[in-house]
């Protein structure tokens, strides 16, 4: 069993066992069962995260994904060392996962998915289900994943056909835990947009996830089962709905829209996307909990909650508990992470160029407007295309899952930055369709998300405040010699984006119905990098480019 570093030799168990105080955190302490439950209520302990995209290391100061674990924080080592602090002190608890486990570093670009089996082998996690991301390289891959994978992935949602590799995998939609003669089901509920957002084969298809969690539930309460928790990968808004829709679920546990849940950490900083937990009422009046930890490991969920005979809750309490810097490494997951890191270090190190630009960034940053990342690689995509007729060059928000770095920028850093190995491809479309895709890029909420596109060649103006549909204005193109157009609706452009774009993934079909042109097809990450290689001192980027309405 491993030992707790910074606490010296002494083991939760025995420190709850003799009653050594200074041997015991207070976060875990907050999380003591004050004694047996009295009568017929239940108490259960849910430790859960989600969105922890192969940020194992955890994150550097900026936010990024970090390589050496032992500076920076968040990372698999201090969960496995959280999640077994919590288990020691507690006789019941659940440790979730709500999916998107990978995608985010070169830990998955370089190392894939048997590198997060192994990684879930030592984090002492009960159950998962299954994100878009967890898609990303096929269902046969993902396939091979779920055979190795030691924790049960549960997708009541999911129904392959007999030719899609998941069919013949142990995928089960629910499974059930005892605690001293309580039983608890943990219902999956997988991401279900896999075949538009993700590379799910054809023959992957979903049941709807409401009827599919109202289904789970009726059979559970006839096996005699009235503790549901629904472990989700939908968003929070749809687990909202959820709760709200469907009788006899108690918990939801979720993730994907990265939402973090409970109070500002300071005056000026980021305003939580709700309490925690949301209290929502099902059909039948009573609560349903849902919670949802942040995002890329850097915080655990800790739901506490009384249930009556019934199994209903009655009382609740809990956190994001962020994972800080100061906590324990699990020593084994510690050891196989460095042994990780080490191998990916030749693709981290490999030094490209130089950056002294100040300018907002990450994964956050591209879904709100510019951000630096995605001047950048836009630029690097037009420099690349002008040689073969391009006259603009798009990239969706989301495809960018880290920013570039202050200083020395190296192979790594691009890889981190556009980690999901994107063809380029050269395609001819109308002014119109070019219009209908930046319409659709901000017609979500706020005028912002995944789905905005960045540009180069090309400058547009957004107005959150109008109606979907009817947001974008003053759409001019640039020429080679910097000299802007309006864009004309009958004119043909020869655009370059990457194949996500193309083959009409996030719902932009318009851009799937483009003309072919002739073109080399290369991956994204090379021709930034080669970009970068040839400018070796980043200059500031033509901004803004989208232009967002005050």
């Amino acid at each position: 069993m491993m030992r707790f570093s910074v606490w010296g030799p002494c083991r939760l168990a025995r420190a709850l066992a003799t009653g050594l105080a200074l041997c015991l955190p207070v976060w875990a302490a907050l999380f003591l069962c004050a004694g047996p439950c009295s009568g017929q209520e239940f108490e259960l302990v849910i430790a859960h995260v989600n969105d922890t995209h192969s940020h194992v290391a955890g994150t550097d100061r900026l936010g990024n994904a970090a390589y050496d674990q032992t500076r920076a924080m968040g990372g698999s080592a201090r969960l496995a060392a959280a999640i077994e602090a919590v288990k020691d002190a507690n006789p019941h608890v659940l440790a979730l996962d709500a999916g998107d486990e990978v995608q985010g570093s070169l830990f998955y670009s370089v190392l894939g998915l048997p590198f997060q089996a192994r990684v879930n082998a030592l984090t002492h996690l009960d159950a998962m289900t299954l994100g878009n991301h967890e898609f990303d390289a096929g269902c046969e891959a993902l396939a091979g994943f779920v055979r190795q994978n030691p924790v049960p992935v549960l997708a009541a949602n999911l129904r392959p056909r007999k030719d899609c590799p998941l069919a013949s995998c142990a995928i089960a939609p629910w499974r059930v835990f005892s605690f001293g003669g309580r039983r608890v089901a943990v219902v999956g509920l997988a991401n279900d947009e896999v075949r538009v957002i993700s590379r799910a084969c054809a023959h992957t298809r979903f049941a709807n996830a409401a009827q599919s969690l109202r289904t789970a539930v009726e059979q559970l309460e006839k096996e005699g089962v009235h503790i549901v928790i629904a472990l989700t990968h939908l968003g929070l808004e749809r687990d909202r709905e959820l709760a709200r829709s469907v009788r006899g679920v108690d918990i939801i546990v979720g993730g994907h829209t990265h939402s973090r849940l409970g109070k500002a950490t300071e005056e000026g900083g980021p305003v939580p996307d709700g309490p925690y937990p949301i209290v929502e009422r099902g059909p039948n009046g009573q609560p349903v909990l849902v919670v949802t930890a942040g995002w890329a490991l850097r915080y655990l969920g800790l739901l506490r909650v009384r249930l009556d005979s019934a199994g209903v809750p009655v009382s609740w309490s809990g956190h994001e508990m962020e994972l800080a810097r100061d906590l324990p490494l699990d020593k084994d997951v510690a050891g196989l992470v460095a042994q990780a890191s080490a191998r990916v270090e030749k693709s981290r190190t490999a030094f490209l160029g130089h950056s002294d630009l100040v300018f907002p960034d990450g994964l956050d940053a591209c879904r709100a407007g510019d951000c630096l990342a995605g001047l950048v690689t836009t630029d690097a995509m037009l420099a690349y295309g002008r040689t073969h007729g391009a006259d603009l060059a798009l990239y969706n928000g989301g495809g960018f899952r880290a920013g570039i770095p202050r200083g020395r920028i190296s192979l790594g850093s691009v890889l981190d930055m556009l980690p999901f190995g994107n063809r380029l491809f050269l395609r001819s479309y109308t002014g119109s369709q070019i219009r209908a895709a930046l319409e659709h890029g901000v017609a979500g909420p706020s005028a912002r998300g995944p789905g905005i596109l960045h540009c180069a060649g090309l400058v547009y103006s957004v107005d959150p405040k109008k109606a979907a549909g009817h947001r974008v204005s003053d759409i001019l193109v640039l020429d080679g010699q910097g000299v802007a157009h309006p864009l004309e609706e009958e004119k043909n452009y020869a655009v370059v984006l990457p194949e996500y774009l193309a083959q009409g993934g996030d719902s932009f079909c318009m851009l799937a119905r483009g003309v072919p042109l002739p073109f080399a097809d290369p991956l994204d990450a090379d021709v930034v990098a080669d970009y970068i290689r040839e400018k070796g001192q980043l200059a500031q980027p033509l901004a803004p480019r989208i232009r967002f309405a005050r």
